[in-house]
């Protein structure tokens, strides 16, 4: 939390582990918990086990369990705490009652700061302390309004050297303004300003975060950190994820957690007085000496889609598994850990796999939101003559012959924005709650721009300049190339809710960031870039037209060979198939015959992604030649258009 990680954007440029009892454990005990497993150490071990917890059942703080921060950070030579914030902190402003520690900001003065609040931490304390390695978390509510910077996070506790370079963790941040996101980040690097953070969030829609308590929390292993809310898995980050793998110093020393409610700062923002006072709740911490399962996959999905969901970080043997998913929802893989899930014509509604096995039986749910399968509502630029925007500047090369928009980046500017102003943003508040959705069609057959990301933004021209960022940004939106099959369609979710300020009937501006923080300069084609809403008709697809695929082609085949080891060989091929639209096809059944050394016909289903892999049973040394023809493709709706197939053979 320290130090502001939230690079602004320039101008210029997961289960509720209730036991049935709530318990504390003290002294004994957590001493006796303080972590430092191996791999090996936490597998033999099995199931979960509980090493320390508060449960803030008592009628008062444990204060051999808390050490109490007070002040504005100037004792720790930290004035502001760091961050610029507002606030003084005070034992004042925290309570326990009802089974709850409530942690309240006030607008009261103290000295020359204008709020209170609370903040708390377990470093060095007989009752608690610091763990390195093990599952740490919170069941909180987090407060809401503009200027707030609720956090559950940790420091090394007696570090050799300074921030960032011990690290920092923090499992939860939010903001008022924006709590229907969660963030987890590691802090770490060189010294400040030079210092790294890697992390991420996790949106929730159409409720927020704040709407109620979730559990929020780490698990973390040697050279891995793996971050949930309630039973979902949303980021992992290990030492490899670091531009330099030796910046992962945390095994290096045992941390202790902090809790804090902040009130302004350079991520919380200008507070909004009317507000206060405001909570945030904390039901329990607790520590376990290792993880425990999760669901790995997507809970916002957009309609008609096919998803994958995954059983990760079981424990435990002889496991099996019960599915159920939302009404209307098909699927498939049932009693097995990992169930495919058709969403076409189903709506939003839980979905839950109950495991049993020798670690007990548990339930875990994701609550999924369902995008509504809208129409075209509002056409921004067809780049056919109808637009709803005016472009006022654009930093890269802008080219609009043909009826698309080909933007080359340029290569010099981290930040490469296209500026436009509109009128038809009347009221933005559906964005925010994903009722209404931005929608931009790319084709691209470029595999390096697989991935990048495409950023829109949402301002007000009247209070947003050049250098006062956030003042102005209302809210930004994110969607990612997704193949280089051709033609895609983006569907642009919440990425962040920026100025509180700026309300919802203020933007009258639309920036379009284009692989935002990068040197690149690539080219995109752009078209059809419109709003999805409640007033548009239909496609079927959630794209901008009424066009429906019809066949499917062969867009790659590429041939290889793994390692059988002893100077021996497998010959491997991967087929990537596409819908005439330019769109992956999932489940379809590819077949093709192995030549040149092996002599084989092989079948296999596509992924997500239309990529179906083929690898021979059996194996052959020396030189080996590997080619692969594509003889037949069966799918349940669209049929094989082998003509205008690219490359059936290689």
């Amino acid at each position: 939390m320290r130090y502001n990680h939230k690079t602004p954007v320039s101008d210029a440029q997961r289960r509720d582990n209730t036991p049935s009892v709530k318990r504390s454990l003290g002294l004994s005990a957590a001493l006796a918990g303080i972590l430092a497993f191996s791999a090996g150490t936490a597998q033999a071990q099995q199931c979960q086990n509980l090493v320390w917890s508060d449960e803030f059942d008592g009628s008062q703080l444990d204060t051999s369990a808390w050490d109490i921060q007070e002040g504005d950070g100037c004792q720790y030579g930290i004035c502001g705490w760091g961050n610029n914030e507002l606030q003084s902190y005070s034992a004042n402003n925290l309570d326990v009652s009802n089974g709850t520690l409530k942690i309240t900001a006030r607008k009261e003065r103290v000295k020359a700061l204008n709020y209170t609040s609370g903040r708390i931490r377990t470093a060095n304390m007989p009752a608690s302390g610091q763990w390195t390695n093990g599952r740490f978390e919170a069941r909180l509510k987090l407060p809401e309004g503009q200027g707030l910077w609720p956090a559950f996070w940790m420091l090394p506790t007696d570090p050799d050297v300074g921030w960032p370079m011990s690290g920092e963790i923090d499992i939860l941040e939010s903001t008022g303004q924006a709590s229907m996101l969660a963030h987890g980040t590691i802090h770490y690097g060189e010294p400040w300003p030079n210092n790294s953070f890697t992390g991420a969030h996790t949106l929730s829609q159409p409720a927020k975060w704040s709407d109620d308590f979730h559990t929020y929390a780490v698990e973390w292993t040697p050279f891995e950190m793996r971050w949930y809310v309630d039973d979902i898995l949303y980021s992992t980050i290990s030492s490899s994820d670091l531009e330099n793998s030796s910046w992962w110093t945390f095994e290096n020393y045992q941390y202790h957690f902090l809790l804090n409610l902040a009130v302004g700062g350079t991520w919380g923002g200008t507070p909004d007085d009317s507000i206060f006072p405001v909570t945030m709740e904390v039901d329990y911490v607790r520590v376990y000496d290792q993880g425990q399962p999760a669901i790995d996959g997507p809970h916002i999905v957009a309609p008609n889609e096919q998803a994958t969901y995954e059983l990760t970080g079981e424990i435990g043997t002889d496991s099996t598994y019960t599915w159920n998913v939302p009404a209307g929802a098909t699927l498939s893989g049932q009693g097995t850990a990992t169930a495919q899930v058709d969403y076409t014509g189903a709506t939003s509604g839980n979905l839950s796999v109950e495991v049993s096995n020798s670690c007990g039986t548990h339930t875990l749910n994701i609550p999924v939101f369902i995008e509504p399968d809208h129409g075209v509502e509002t056409v921004l630029d067809d780049f056919d003559g109808n637009s709803a925007l005016t472009y006022t500047s654009y930093t890269g090369t802008f080219d609009t012959t043909g009826g698309v928009l080909t933007y080359t980046r340029d290569g010099a500017s981290q930040w490469d924005v296209i500026a436009t102003t509109t009128s038809a943003l009347p009221d933005v508040a559906p964005f925010l709650t994903g009722d209404k959705a931005f929608v931009m069609d790319i084709n691209n057959t470029d595999p390096n721009l697989v991935g990048k990301q495409i950023l829109v933004q949402l301002e007000n021209t009247a209070t947003a300049t050049a250098d006062n960022y956030p003042t102005g940004r209302h809210s930004k939106y994110e969607a990612f190339v997704e193949h280089a099959n051709g033609a895609q369609t983006l569907r642009f979710r919440l990425a962040d809710r920026i100025d509180g300020e700026t309300t919802n009937t203020d933007v009258d501006s639309v920036m379009f960031l284009i692989d935002p923080d990068a040197f690149t300069s690539d080219t995109y084609v752009i078209d059809n870039i419109a709003i999805l809403g409640a007033g548009g008709s239909t496609g079927g697809d959630g794209g901008t037209g009424d066009e429906q695929a019809s066949s499917v082609v062969v867009s790659n085949v590429s041939t290889g060979t793994e390692s059988a080891g002893r100077g021996q060989k497998f010959g491997t091929a991967t087929v990537t198939i596409a819908d005439n639209l330019g769109n992956p096809v999932s489940g379809a059944t590819v077949t093709g015959d192995f030549s040149g050394t092996w002599s084989e016909t092989q079948s296999a289903t596509t992924d997500a992604n239309g990529v179906a892999s083929f690898i021979t049973s059996t194996s052959a040394s020396g030189g080996v030649t590997v080619n692969f023809c594509v003889s037949d493709i069966t799918d349940t709706t669209l049929t094989f258009d082998s003509a205008n197939s690219t490359g059936t053979c290689q």
